[in-house]
C-alpha cells in the first residue's frame, strides 16, 4: 500500500536564499531533527547516496536514498535500501517570499500489516512533515 504525504509552508525568505538552502542536502539534512541517524556516504555519477531515517519515536522509516542533482529549486531523492520510499522538497515564489513544500511517498508490504502500517505511518510522517517544514521555515526566517 502507498501512501504520500505533502505539506506546504510561506516561508518569509527571498526564492534564491530558500532554493539554495533546500536544494543542498548537506545544509538541509543536518537541520532537520526529525531526520536521524544521517550521514553522507558517497558521491555518484547519477547523484549522492545519504542514509537518512525519519524519527517517529520509537518507529524510523528510511534507509540508503539517492538524492538526485538538484533541478532548479527541488531537490528529490529515493531509496534504495531499507523502507521503501521517496521524498521531495520544492520551493516556488509566492508574494514577497516563498513557497515550501515537502512530500513523502511510502509503500508497506503484506495485508494485515500493510494496513496497520498504513494508518499509523500516515500520522507518524504527516506529523514529522509537519515539523520539519517549520524546523525549515523558522530556520530560513530567523537564523540565515
Amino acid at each position: 500500500m502507498t501512501q504520500t504525504i505533502t505539506v506546504s509552508r510561506h516561508v518569509r525568505c527571498p526564492l534564491d536564499e530558500s532554493s539554495s538552502f533546500v536544494t543542498d542536502p548537506h545544509q538541509l539534512i543536518p537541520q532537520v531533527s526529525t531526520f536521524s541517524r544521517c550521514r553522507f556516504v558517497k558521491s555518484r555519477a547519477d547523484g549522492e547516496l545519504w542514509d537518512v531515517y525519519m524519527d517517529g519515536g520509537t518507529i524510523q522509516l528510511g534507509g540508503r536514498v539517492l538524492i538526485a542533482p538538484p533541478r532548479g529549486s527541488l531537490l528529490k531523492w529515493r531509496s534504495v535500501q531499507g523502507t521503501r520510499h521517496s521524498f521531495m522538497a520544492l520551493v516556488e515564489p509566492e508574494g514577497d517570499g516563498s513557497r515550501l513544500t515537502l512530500s513523502l511517498t511510502f509503500s508497506t508490504k503484506g495485508l494485515g500489516l500493510a494496513r496497520l502500517s498504513e494508518w499509523i505511518g500516515r500520522g507518524l510522517v504527516n506529523r514529522n512533515l509537519e515539523a520539519a517544514a517549520e524546523e525549515v521555515r523558522h530556520h530560513l526566517e530567523f537564523e540565515r
